[in-house]
């Protein structure tokens, strides 16, 4: 992230406490960071292509969001289910950002979306980039997934945190093999998102993640050299 604007950060603070929501349905926590973080006011701006009315409006709805869903009381730190842990954060991308890799095939999302979900809320914000307003590239492994592993909801709600409740978070999203079972799912998903969105989204396929991603940083589920591999019990 480039150099910031102090005069235009406090312009879209003002704007946004100027909405009037009562503050009591936000976090101390975030209204402290959105106060003294010119990075974190920033990159709401980036989020919505520099429209300041837009960036306000962001920080009320995210920052309502957040408490309503309870996500600064998530943690799993300890003991964490182990069908989770097939979605974790390993090696970085071209850029040095994180690689944050889904495994679907191992997430029965009929009964298990909503943990799941709270569960991808938690890493992203316990990440370690996070404090730096770091961006972090998406792989989606589809490769052995089955329409159950898909649920359309809930890939609703992954892309949907992105789009609308992490400002400016997600670099790219790499889709790896695709069944073509799923294509109708993603024509679903791809009216959730604008055109700027449309472009960070890459399909690949085998040997074609390595167009996307550095060829040592590929884990063992798309085919990498780097030989982690979620392991299910």
């Amino acid at each position: 992230m480039g150099e910031v604007d102090k005069v235009l950060c406090e312009e879209i603070r003002n704007k946004f406490l100027a909405i009037g929501t009562d503050q009591s349905k936000f976090y101390d926590a975030d209204m402290e960071r959105i106060k003294t973080d010119d990075l974190y006011v920033t990159r709401f701006l980036q989020h919505v292509h520099m429209d300041k009315d837009a960036a306000a409006k962001m920080i009320d709805s995210v920052f309502t969001w957040r408490k309503e869903n309870g996500i600064r009381e998530l943690d799993y730190s300890k003991d964490v289910p182990h069908y989770l842990t097939s979605t974790y954060f390993r090696n970085q991308d071209e850029d040095g950002y994180d690689i944050l890799w889904i495994e679907p095939k191992h997430i029965d999302y009929k009964t298990k979306g909503t943990e799941h979900r709270n569960y991808l809320h938690w890493l992203i914000e316990k990440r370690r980039g996070e404090a730096d307003c770091s961006r972090i590239t998406v792989v989606l492994a589809l490769d052995g997934a089955r329409v159950s592993n898909i649920d359309i909801n809930h890939m609703k709600v992954i892309v949907g945190l992105f789009m609308n409740y992490t400002a400016d978070v997600m670099e790219k999203l790499v889709i790896h093999n695709m069944h073509w079972l799923i294509n109708g799912i993603w024509k679903v998903i791809s009216l959730m998102l604008d055109e700027d969105a449309k472009k960070r989204v890459k399909f690949v396929s085998n040997d074609g993640i390595y167009n996307e991603l550095p060829k040592d940083s590929v884990v063992a589920c798309c085919g990498g050299p780097d030989s982690h591999r979620f392991e299910p019990k």
